[in-house]
């Protein structure tokens, strides 16, 4: 009787699942890794872009509000007096600090571009002024409070040479500031009574240390902004920013940062800083100044009647 020699069947792994251990693929968990990625990326964003939509649509009734009692003369639509109305705690701080203001805007003005300075008075600030007189360009400079005590001529200055002068806040400390709708009023006000003793200008207008909205304000901006606008004031975020925070800029980049960002935006507000260890923003200056003014534009200042740029999370 022949020998039958019969073959082991493999079933592809060890024991019963055959002669081999089944290897995974490094590019399919790689891929799995990064869709993973991406869906949780993409759930977070919707979930802030809610939250973020949220929070704008207050600001918009909020706002709403308060045009319709500027133009209904304190009344509201169902005609009692609002004055009639129990205000919030805040709306009874520092009741001096208040502005006349329309809420109405004019027409842009065509080539016509806002350098504002953020940070100032410092030790450029007398730089800064010397290359717009030298080339008869107006400015804007949104200061902090508590850099003026011992630059007082340097603001009045500022304002003798037909410059605007905002606010920037007092402390320039982002969690202090917003920490409540209060501790803002309380910053603003600081800062407002500093530039009045010293250059006797109440400011209309201001610049929300950080941006009017930022990730040290999102709880409370909704309130702010309200508050602010209830009161008067304008405030101005910007669309071309120079870069000159970053660490290292120079003034070259700068220069082409700012030309490049005015040359491609509709009403520009230029964000630029008056701080004593930014050398590069006042080598670039006398640069970006010429450089525009060759192109047919020129510098302006800001008052309230200037159309307001306002950061948008819509």
């Amino acid at each position: 009787m022949a020998r039958y020699r019969g073959r082991r069947r493999s079933y592809g792994g060890y024991g019963g699942y055959g002669g081999y251990r089944r290897r995974r693929n490094p590019r399919a968990i790689l891929k799995a890794v990064v869709v993973l990625a991406v869906v949780t990326v993409c759930v977070a964003l919707i979930v802030q872009s809610q939250r973020l939509q949220e929070a704008y649509a207050q600001v918009s009734q909020l706002q709403q509000q308060v045009a319709s009692l500027q133009t209904s003369g304190g009344t509201d639509a169902g005609g009692a007096d609002a004055a009639q109305s129990q205000p919030l705690d805040y709306q009874t701080l520092y009741p001096e600090m208040r502005v006349d203001h329309t809420g109405e805007f004019a027409t842009d003005v065509e080539k016509a571009v806002y350098l504002t300075f953020d940070d100032g008075p410092s030790a450029n600030t007398a730089a800064i002024l010397d290359a717009l007189a030298a080339r008869g360009q107006k400015a804007t400079f949104f200061v902090t409070g508590k850099n003026i005590a011992g630059n007082e001529a340097l603001l009045q200055r500022i304002v003798n040479e037909g410059h605007a002068l905002g606010i920037h806040g007092y402390s320039h400390d982002y969690a202090q500031t917003y920490a409540s709708v209060e501790a803002f009023l309380e910053d603003f006000h600081a800062a407002y009574q500093a530039v009045y003793e010293a250059c006797g200008v109440y400011p209309t207008m201001f610049r929300f240390p950080g941006g009017s909205i930022n990730a040290y304000n999102r709880a409370i901006y909704p309130q702010v902004i309200a508050e602010m606008l209830r009161r008067g004031f304008v405030y101005y975020d910007w669309n071309v920013s120079g870069g000159d925070a970053d660490a290292g800029a120079l003034a070259a980049t700068i220069q082409q940062t700012v030309t490049q960002g005015v040359t491609q935006t509709s009403h520009p507000i230029v964000l630029l800083h008056d701080v004593a260890d930014k050398a590069s923003t006042v080598e670039a200056l006398p640069g970006i100044l010429d450089e525009l003014t060759g192109l047919g534009y020129y510098s302006d200042r800001l008052t309230p009647t200037v159309r307001p740029v306002t950061f948008d999370y819509t």
